[in-house]
C-alpha cells in the first residue's frame, strides 16, 4: 500500500508542479503583453504632446501671417521643425512603427507646406530679382496647399489606424 500511497502523492505533486507551471507561463505571456500595451500607451501620449505642440505652433504662424510677421513666421516654422525632429527621435514600439510612419510624413508634410509657405511671403515681401512674378504665385500657393492637405491626410491615416489597433 505504502507504493502505490507513494506513487499517488508522486503524481499528484507532479500534476500541481505542471498546472502551476502553465499558470506561471501564463502570467508571464500576460506580463509580456501588458509591457508591450505600456509602451504603446507611452508613445502615443509621447506623440500626442508633440501634436499638441506642433498644432500650438501652427496656430501661431497662422496669426503670424495675418500680422504680416516675417521673423515671427521664421520662428513659428523653426518650432515645426523642433517638433518634426521630436517627433522622428521617438522610441518606437514594434507594433506602431507603421503609425509611426504616417505621423512622421504627416507632420513632414505640414512643414514642407510651411516652409514652402515662408518662402513665397519672403519672395512677395522682398523679391531676390527686385520684383515678384506674380503669375507664378497661384502655382507656388497651390503647392503649399497641396503639401498642407498631404499632411492632414496622413495625420489623420495615422490617427484612424490607432483608433482600430
Amino acid at each position: 500500500m505504502l507504493t502505490k500511497s507513494l506513487k499517488s502523492r508522486v503524481l499528484l505533486v507532479l500534476a500541481m508542479c505542471v498546472m502551476c507551471a502553465t499558470v506561471l507561463a501564463g502570467c508571464s505571456a500576460n506580463n509580456a503583453e501588458s509591457e508591450a500595451q505600456t509602451q504603446n500607451r507611452q508613445y502615443m501620449t509621447s506623440v500626442n504632446q508633440i501634436m499638441e505642440d506642433l498644432n500650438a505652433n501652427m496656430e501661431e504662424f497662422t496669426v503670424a501671417v495675418q500680422d504680416g510677421e516675417v521673423i515671427a513666421l521664421s520662428s513659428r516654422l523653426d518650432s515645426v521643425t523642433d517638433a518634426v525632429e521630436k517627433l522622428k527621435a521617438l522610441s518606437v514600439p514594434d507594433a506602431m512603427k507603421d503609425i509611426h510612419a504616417q505621423y512622421v510624413a504627416g507632420a513632414e508634410e505640414l512643414q514642407t507646406a510651411l516652409q514652402l509657405y515662408v518662402q513665397l511671403y519672403e519672395d512677395v515681401q522682398a523679391p531676390a530679382s527686385g520684383s515678384f512674378d506674380y503669375g507664378t504665385y497661384a502655382d507656388r500657393l497651390a503647392e503649399v496647399q497641396s503639401h498642407y492637405d498631404a499632411g492632414i491626410a496622413a495625420l489623420q491615416d495615422a490617427d484612424t489606424k490607432v483608433s482600430q489597433a
